[in-house]
C-alpha cells in the first residue's frame, strides 16, 4: 500500500473514532436525559419514592461508565492511528 492510500485510511480512521466518541457523547446525554423522566415520575408515587433514587444512581453510573468506555476507546483509538500516521510520514523525512 502507497503513501497515499496509508493517509487516506488513516483520515477515515481519525473521523470515524472522531465521530463515534462524540456520538458516545451526545448519547449520554440524551439517554440520562429520558431515564431522568421516568425516574422523576417515579419519585412522585409513593410506593416507588424509597428505591427511585438508588436506581436512577445506579442507573446512572452504569451508563455514564458503558458510554464513556466507548467514548475513551474511540478517542484512544484515534490517537493511536494519529501517532502511527506520524511516525510513518517522519520515516520517509528521514531516509
Amino acid at each position: 500500500m502507497n503513501k497515499q492510500d496509508l493517509d487516506w485510511w488513516a483520515g477515515v480512521a481519525d473521523v470515524a473514532a472522531s465521530g463515534i466518541d462524540h456520538g458516545a457523547r451526545k448519547l449520554e446525554r440524551v439517554h440520562l436525559s429520558i431515564a431522568d423522566e421516568t425516574f422523576n415520575l417515579l419519585r412522585q408515587v409513593p410506593v416507588t419514592r424509597p428505591w427511585s433514587d438508588g436506581i436512577r444512581t445506579i442507573h446512572h453510573g452504569i451508563s455514564r461508565l458503558s458510554y464513556r468506555s466507548v467514548s475513551l476507546a474511540a478517542s484512544g483509538l484515534g490517537g493511536l492511528v494519529r501517532r502511527a500516521n506520524v511516525t510513518k510520514s517522519c520515516e520517509s523525512d528521514i531516509k
